[in-house]
């Protein structure tokens, strides 16, 4: 595989993470209480989005600096959409009674994976400033 893919694969299974992990956040949080959530769920979950929001565009970036920002963009439009598939299969598992009609789900997929696209491909240019600046330093 190529490094771009390397770093576009790496990107990815560090997007599946946080989002298995913010589900995990999640069932910890309604599954101790059943009621009204915790404090401490509320910045969690906040920590989760800035990370989904940025870390994995970052990581690829940091990986692969040629067209960084493509491949950050890739990360999060992929990511958006696996985001989006596993809160759907695991809705499903849990019995979630799914009330939105399937025009607002494809429009909530769309937004979801630009947006998603959108951040990864700045945390990608993030990664890029750091590596660089990190190997400057060193030569300093």
């Amino acid at each position: 595989m190529s490094r771009r893919a390397n770093a576009i694969a790496a990107g990815l299974g560090l997007y599946v993470v946080l989002v298995m992990a913010s589900y995990a956040v999640h069932r910890l949080a309604f599954g101790i209480t059943g009621g009204p959530y915790p404090i401490w769920y509320s910045v969690g979950w906040e920590i989760f989005d800035a990370a989904k929001a940025v870390v994995p565009g970052a990581a690829a970036g940091w990986l692969c600096r040629t067209g960084a920002v493509r491949s950050g963009a890739i990360v999060g439009g992929i990511g958006g959409l696996i985001q989006f598939s596993a809160f759907l299969t695991l809705g499903v598992l849990n019995v979630i009674p799914f009330s939105g009609a399937p025009g607002r789900m494809i429009l909530d997929i769309v937004v979801l994976a630009l947006t998603s696209a959108f951040t990864n491909a700045i945390g990608a240019a993030a990664g890029v400033f750091l590596h660089d600046s990190g190997s400057s330093m060193q030569r300093a």
